[in-house]
């Protein structure tokens, strides 16, 4: 017991924190120093993750596991929620001053977020999955007298429901079947072998559905544009990486990489969403006058090249968890940058002669948009050519084309925001100003676009482990 304790440490010190935010917003405490108690729990949080590594291999009779793949995830949701938070923190929310209970619920979608990577039973990942679906449909419309924010948090609702029905369902069936949902007993029956039921394959297609709605890959993105559109900046931001990435650690876990159930044919499965979701994604971003529904659809592509380094076998997952740590920063940094220097909905004409206004902060997010887009040297163009090389390893040579070929498509709609902030007049000229934890988000994300970029070896080192 004490070592399943010593593990969730982390995860302790968010919940204590997440109460206290309740309590201290309930008696007025403001919105900033509301923020900065939520970040200083999480900074602790990381920096007591170390300590998790002395506790047992499996926890809490086998529901969780101490292994590096989950110390590295949990590491980088939280960085994803610490980013999420100053950007928060520096954001204008007008008459919304619901402070206390929009970070606890940040909070708990963290703790969420971090349980999930960690669960090696289908039940815990149920129920760590369900909790940050309902957290997340709360944080979709904090801005409750918003008719957007409002269809954002309904819409979502709705989908994540349906999408939580399908993975339920598919889970009860590999429990009627095999009778365990532990995901390493799941691997040993089916190693044996003599198990070839239709139903288990149907079983793991409804598993993978509800992967793929936290992934937004196509066909399961139609809510990701009209949920980012009507949720604050920073909600869309933190939805754009924090959830993706836990989709894809359970794709990789259960799917791809790991002795879970399931492992082989489902190679052809992500080839074909792939090739979907980055074909769907990017075409979908390239008629958007709205950067933040562009920056929503551009999301979505990007998941489809993530997804592209996992169909890849080994060296694939390498390379995608690669781009998950490198999309990270290059994501969270645009939609900081587009939350900084426009307004909510963010319509493309909004940007006109940002150049002139803001010419240091346009110059920052023409790197991010530049580095989604994959131009060299940004970390950006490594990620996928990190993809790109692991799937011309496999020999999946249309899968490689369709890469580049989308690559090629994307740098048409991000030039398309930086022509306006360069060679667009505004009429007004009056100077943008961003605060200081929106510099400190983007100085952090920036750096580690420029970094990466120069240095990969950094986080490869890191994979090696992971995947050794």
């Amino acid at each position: 017991m004490m070592n399943s304790l010593q593990f969730i440490k982390p995860e302790l010190v968010l919940t204590a924190a997440g109460l206290m935010l309740l309590v201290c917003g309930v008696f007025g405490l403001r919105r900033k120093p509301l923020g900065l108690i939520a970040l200083m729990a999480i900074v602790i949080g990381f920096f007591s993750l170390p300590m998790t590594l002395d506790s047992s291999s499996m926890v809490f009779s086998g529901m969780l596991t101490n292994d590096v793949f989950s110390f590295v995830m949990r590491a980088l949701v939280l960085v994803a929620t610490g980013l999420a938070v100053l950007m928060s923190i520096g954001y204008s929310w007008s008459d919304h001053d619901d402070a206390g209970e929009y970070y606890f619920f940040l909070l708990v979608a963290a703790i969420s977020m971090m349980l999930t990577v960690s669960a090696t039973n289908l039940l815990m990942i149920y129920l760590a999955i369900e909790t940050l679906s309902i957290v997340s449909y709360v944080l979709a419309c904090s801005f409750k007298k918003d008719l957007y924010s409002t269809e954002a948090g309904l819409k979502y609702f709705l989908f994540g429901a349906l999408s939580t029905g399908i993975m339920l369902y598919g889970i009860s069936l590999v429990y009627g079947l095999l009778g365990t949902l532990s995901l390493p007993a799941i691997g040993l029956k089916l190693a044996a072998g003599g198990i070839h039921e239709p139903t288990l394959v149907l079983a793991g297609l409804l598993v993978f559905a509800g992967f793929a709605f936290k992934a937004s890959l196509v066909p399961f993105h139609m809510w990701v544009a009209d949920v980012y559109e009507g949720a604050p900046w920073p909600v869309a931001a933190f939805f754009s990486i924090g959830p993706k990435a836990i989709g894809f650690a359970l794709l990789a876990r259960v799917f791809f990489g790991f002795p879970a159930f399931l492992t082989s044919g489902w190679e052809g499965i992500a080839v074909f969403l792939a090739i979907a979701t980055m074909t769907i994604g990017n075409f979908s971003a390239f008629h958007q006058e709205s950067v933040k529904r562009l920056l929503a659809f551009s999301s979505v592509a990007q998941a489809g090249y993530i997804l592209a380094g996992l169909a890849a076998g080994v060296l694939g997952l390498k390379a995608a968890f690669f781009y998950i740590v490198i999309y990270t920063f290059m994501n969270m940094g645009a939609f900081a940058c587009a939350s900084f220097l426009s307004s909510e909905r963010a319509p493309l004409e909004s940007f006109k002669g940002m150049g002139r206004r803001a010419p240091g902060w346009a110059l920052v997010f023409s790197i991010f948009l530049l580095s989604l887009a994959g131009l060299p040297p940004l970390a950006g163009f490594l990620a996928k050519f990190f993809v790109l090389v692991a799937v011309i390893d496999v020999k999946q040579y249309f899968l490689a084309t369709a890469v580049v070929v989308n690559s090629v498509v994307a740098f048409f709609y991000y030039l398309k925001v930086i022509k306006v902030m360069y060679f667009e007049d505004s009429p007004d000229s009056q100077p943008i100003r961003i605060p200081v934890s929106g510099m400190i988000v983007l100085a952090i994300c920036l750096s580690a676009v420029l970094l990466f970029g120069f240095w990969p070896q950094l986080i490869m080192n890191i994979l090696a482990l992971i995947f050794a």
